[in-house]
């Protein structure tokens, strides 16, 4: 059995690495259980605060991470998680190189656009986003994301071991363990639980397992490089390969009644995400491959889809496609343990529909504001920063989870002919609160009101929502039979959301 004591601390008062500019030493240890990039950006950002920190990834090594074997899988990221990219110059290069700086449409689901949102709104020249000096495309590679990050975290000289599986989590009052499935301990002032959906931190955290349930849809994610696209029809070439020829990528969302799907074509590959109504049971696993013919069988109950499209998708090649169960966890406050030196960060706190388009930005958003509360706090108030962290986070991260099944049932419950003759009725919206928002300078703003919260009971309102609107409490329960019932989530009714 290892024994790994909480490491070392720098005694160099400030250092600069690969244009980074450390702060000086916090002495605060951090170990980070997840390599993914909630995991990934505490790391970094944790480093440049002047923590000292170490990950350990259950995969075996970097190529392995993820629910995905197809590299080329996408994911949209916002200005809100990359604020303080501007701190990392080789990062913040790599990031706008590896990007897809993709245009977006509304396509009805015979191939016929209806409405062309273009570019990303904060990338509009009257915009003025959070991530100050960084462009940020709307999307982004989900492997190529976190080998940018993993291969910064080297060059910062951040220790990352792989083939970690973590199966405990515990605590004292001066110092949090955790035990992997060889035996191995690990201990630090604080632990992160950035492994995901299928944390075991939950028994620690809130004293119980918390099983997944099904969101009420499921997706077929499916993948299929250029080089297998050579000998589609010239329509298909003419209508949706033009990034072949220069055009810039495209993110293009199909309406098919209780259905969508979002097709990401780039240089490299056509990527996309079939949403459905799930008519099976939810389990925390993901389920076997299945091959084009299922995806296009299913397409099939909505006649009418469009050929060029279907004929991309019975390109992919056979048994990469993911049916990809959508689970999540009702909203629950409590992402740290009693003690306070657990917490949880991203999906092992919040789980995100993709419809949210915010699953990564908020993990990311948890991961600067984690780092910079601890450095606010300092050593002796560890506990406090990280339930000051918690108070500052989770109101707006439950609020963004709402608004992914509000999106969802836009995008299921939108005729396309309405959308055409009436843009407006088009209630899909990525709204100035989401965007604008920057979480570093918001903890700076807000860390000792909300933290007089913690330890006092002093009042306290968060106002990282949407303006004018007070936190309403909701459950997937309730949003599920309202649904049922022909009605919309009320979200839209509170606060203003333009």
């Amino acid at each position: 059995m290892v024994l790994s004591s909480a490491f070392g601390f720098d005694t160099v008062p400030e250092t600069f690495i690969d244009g980074v500019h450390r702060l000086a030493p916090s002495g605060i240890s951090i170990l980070i259980v997840g390599g993914g990039i909630g995991g990934l950006t505490l790391a970094l950002e944790g480093w440049r605060q002047g923590h000292n920190v170490r990950v350990l990834e259950k995969s075996p090594k970097l190529d392995t991470i993820g629910k995905f074997s197809l590299k080329g899988d996408t994911f949209g990221i916002l200005p809100p998680g990359v604020v303080t990219l501007r701190y990392y110059p080789t990062l913040h290069k790599d990031f706008e190189d590896t990007s897809y700086d993709a245009l977006t449409y509304i396509y009805a689901h015979s191939g016929r656009m209806v409405l062309d949102y273009g570019e990303a709104v904060w990338n509009l020249p009257e915009s003025e986003h959070a991530a100050k000096d960084v462009r940020v495309p709307w999307i982004r590679s989900r492997f190529g994301m976190v080998k940018s990050l993993e291969t910064q975290a080297r060059r910062l000289g951040i220790p990352i071991e792989y083939g970690k599986n973590v199966i405990k989590y515990d605590e004292d009052e001066t110092k949090a363990f955790v035990k992997t499935e060889t035996g191995d301990v690990y201990y630090a002032d604080l632990v992160v639980a950035a492994d995901g959906i299928g944390t075991k931190s939950h028994k620690h955290v809130v004293g119980k397992q918390m099983p997944a349930m099904s969101s009420g849809a499921a997706a077929y994610r499916g993948l299929v490089t250029m080089d297998r696209l050579k000998d589609v029809s010239e329509d298909t070439k003419k209508r949706f390969l033009g990034v072949l020829s220069g055009q810039r990528s495209e993110f293009r969302v199909f309406l098919a009644g209780d259905m969508h799907m979002d097709c990401i074509i780039t240089p490299d590959f056509v990527n996309y995400v079939l949403t459905h109504d799930d008519s099976g049971g939810a389990a925390e696993a993901w389920r076997s491959t299945i091959s084009a013919p299922a995806v296009l069988e299913l397409m099939d109950a909505v006649p009418g889809w469009d050929p060029a499209l279907r004929e991309i998708i019975s390109k992919t090649p056979d048994n990469s496609i993911i049916d990809w169960k959508l689970l999540w966890r009702n909203p629950q406050p409590q992402w740290a343990s009693k003690m306070g030196r657990v917490v949880q960060l991203g999906d092992c706190a919040h789980s995100f529909l993709p419809t949210s388009a915010n699953g990564a930005t908020q993990a990311m958003e948890d991961a600067v504001t984690l780092a910079t509360c601890l450095r606010l706090g300092g050593r002796d108030k560890v506990v406090e920063s990280v339930k000051t962290h918690v108070l500052l986070r989770y109101e707006r991260v439950s609020t963004l989870q709402r608004f992914g099944f509000a999106q969802r049932q836009t995008l299921h419950k939108t005729d396309p002919v309405v959308v055409e003759k009436n843009p407006e009725a088009f209630k899909l919206k990525m709204s100035k609160w989401i965007w604008q928002h920057d979480p570093v300078q918001y903890a700076r703003d807000n860390f000792h009101k909300a933290f007089a919260a913690v330890v006092d009971g002093a009042e306290f309102q968060n106002t990282n929502l949407p303006p004018g609107a007070k936190y309403e409490p909701w459950t997937i329960e309730e949003e599920l039979a309202r649904e049922s019932q022909g009605l919309r989530t009320t979200l839209y009714s509170t606060g203003d959301w333009s």
